[in-house]
Order: structure tokens, then C-alpha cells, then sequence
């Protein structure tokens, strides 16, 4: 007596109930999370309004309903795998295979319109992000152009206050002042490509260019540079002063070369031969004086508290623990 297999519909009804109960149960957590009973209600609104539904969110949303859209594609193509690999033998009667192609016919409906269903709530996702994507772009420029406008208006506020102001005054002076101010704009920027090497040997006849490359080499660096010692050649007959070098104003092409060397510069102390030359920034007159006024509160603490670990940081003292 051969065995009676179980009925082709009834296996292809268990292949899609799976699915289908996961197509329903993402639905409905769908539905819930907007605060929508029936997916007839649901509209792009609801996705806007709710808050939780951010653009990561509703991307992820999006991606779960493609993976879904490709399991019922999949499911249907096993389905029909299946149909087409049952043996014949399994049909009990003709009435239960036509029973059983219906019931594929019915499936394959019941599929397709869920897959139609979840394309259009895709559709209506990407519409959703477009939309919101315009709107904060929208706000994001209307925000910039009030910013420039306002910040316009001000400007030329600003300069035609200065302006009237300058016109009450007398022609020769305010040519003077702007003397000054061109000149100290002038030499700001060209201390700002400059910087001070101290304890450099001197010569006689040397060649100080050289000197000076021979001190960038050692932190790594080989940039141009225009070279000048500063104070008059005149010798003194003091031992002292005579064992003491002027410094060097050295030039190079841009802020940044000086903003690196001077970065660099803590680690000649390291270097064999260069433990007593030292850099610093081209500072003015007045920035000098500053200086000085640090270096002497810095050596006080130094004094005052010598558990402490004490340097200049900006146009600061800074103090801390030796162990930080």
C-alpha cells in the first residue's frame, strides 16, 4: 500500500502563512508606532507629526520593508519551486490539485497586492524624507540669508558712522593716523613671518644663513629663509658682552613655516651642540615689554613655589602639579 503524502495545498498553505504572519506583525508594529489603527488611515502625515519618527528611523523603516518585499518575492518563487517539484504521486485525487492551484492562484494574489501595499508605503516614505529634507533646507537658507543681511546692514552702519566721524576731523591728522595704522598693519604682518634665534655663535666672517638652516635641520624642517643679526657688529671690550651674540631675525615665506618651527622648538635642547640656542616669536615693542613682565612673575613663582610645575601659556602664567 503506497503512503499517502501530505496534500500539495496544504504544505504551500504553511510556506505563506509564515511570511504572511511576518508581513502582518511588521504592518501592525508599523501602524502602532504612528498611533494608527487600520492601514487605511495611514498618511504621510502621520509620519511627519510623529516624533519619534526621525530620518534614521524611517530609513530603517525603509529598509525593512524592502528586506520584506524581497522575502515575499522569494517565498512566491519557492512556492512556485515547490509546486513544480512536488512528485505526482503526492495528489490523492484531480480534485485536490485543482484545489491546490487555486489555492497558489490565491497566494499569489494575496502576495502581490501586500508587495504592491508596500511599495507604495515605500514611495511614500522616500516622499516623506524628500519633503522634510526641502523644509529644513528651506529654513537653513532663510536663516543664512537674514544672518548676511543683518550682519550688512550693521557693516555699513558701522562704516558710515566711521566715516562721519573721520570728516569732522582735520585732513592732516586723520592722515597721520592713517599713516599709523597702515604701518602698523605692515609691520604686524611682517613679524608675523618672522622669528628670533638667540645664542647663535658669532663670527667674524660667517655664514650666517648656513647657521641658520643647520638649526631648522635639526627640528626636521628645510624651509627659505632671509637672515639678518640684529644690533650694530661694534664688539665690546667686556668679556661678558663679548661672549654674548646678537640675536638673528630670521624670514621665511608665511605665518604657518613660523607657527611650525616655533612648535618644534623645545626639542633643540635635545640636539647635540644647540642646547643653548633658543627661538621666539618677532614681538613688537609693547609685546616685549609684556613678555618681560611674564618672565619675571614666572621666575617669582618659580621661587615662591617650587613643588609646582610653571610656564607661559598665551599671555598667562600658568601653575600645576608636577605629577599632571
Amino acid at each position: 500500500m503506497s503512503e499517502i503524502k501530505e496534500p500539495k495545498e496544504s504544505k504551500l498553505s504553511k510556506l505563506w502563512t509564515n511570511e504572511s504572519t511576518e508581513s502582518k506583525s511588521w504592518t501592525s508594529e508599523l501602524l502602532k508606532s504612528v498611533n494608527v489603527l487600520n492601514l487605511s488611515n495611514l498618511t504621510p502625515q502621520n509620519f511627519v507629526k510623529c516624533k519619534s519618527m526621525t530620518r534614521d528611523v524611517l530609513a530603517n523603516r525603509l529598509c525593512e520593508a524592502l528586506k520584506l518585499i524581497d522575502g515575499c518575492q522569494k517565498k512566491i518563487v519557492e512556492l512556485k519551486n515547490s509546486y513544480d517539484q512536488l512528485d505526482e504521486a503526492s495528489l490523492i485525487t484531480f480534485d485536490e490539485n485543482i484545489k491546490m492551484v487555486k489555492e497558489l492562484q490565491k497566494v499569489k494574489g494575496e502576495a502581490a497586492t501586500e508587495v504592491v501595499d508596500l511599495q507604495r508605503e515605500v514611495v511614500t516614505l522616500q516622499r516623506d524624507l524628500l519633503a522634510e529634507k526641502d523644509r529644513q533646507l528651506t529654513e537653513l537658507r532663510t536663516s543664512v540669508v537674514e544672518s548676511v543681511q543683518t550682519t550688512v546692514k550693521e557693516g555699513f552702519k558701522s562704516y558710515s558712522d566711521v566715516l562721519k566721524e573721520s570728516c569732522k576731523a582735520p585732513s592732516s591728522k586723520l592722515q597721520t593716523e592713517l599713516k599709523t595704522v597702515v604701518k602698523s598693519v605692515v609691520e604686524e604682518e611682517d613679524r608675523s613671518r618672522s622669528f628670533m634665534l638667540f645664542g647663535l655663535k658669532e663670527e667674524t666672517e660667517e655664514d650666517i644663513s648656513g647657521k641658520v638652516c643647520d638649526v631648522l635641520f635639526q627640528l626636521n624642517l628645510k624651509p627659505k629663509v632671509d637672515v639678518c643679526r640684529i644690533g650694530s657688529g661694534v664688539q665690546s671690550t667686556s668679556k661678558d658682552s663679548a661672549n654674548k651674540p646678537r640675536p638673528v631675525k630670521v624670514t621665511v615665506a608665511s605665518s604657518a613655516i613660523v607657527k611650525e618651527v616655533l612648535s618644534r622648538a623645545k626639542h633643540l635642547k635635545n640636539c647635540s651642540g644647540f642646547g643653548g640656542v633658543y627661538l621666539s616669536p618677532d614681538r613688537s615693542v609693547e609685546q616685549r615689554a609684556e613678555h618681560r613682565k611674564l618672565v619675571l612673575e614666572l621666575k617669582q613663582r618659580l621661587v615662591d613655589q617650587p613643588g609646582k610645575r610653571h610656564f607661559i601659556r598665551g599671555n598667562t602664567v600658568v601653575s600645576t602639579e608636577k605629577n599632571d
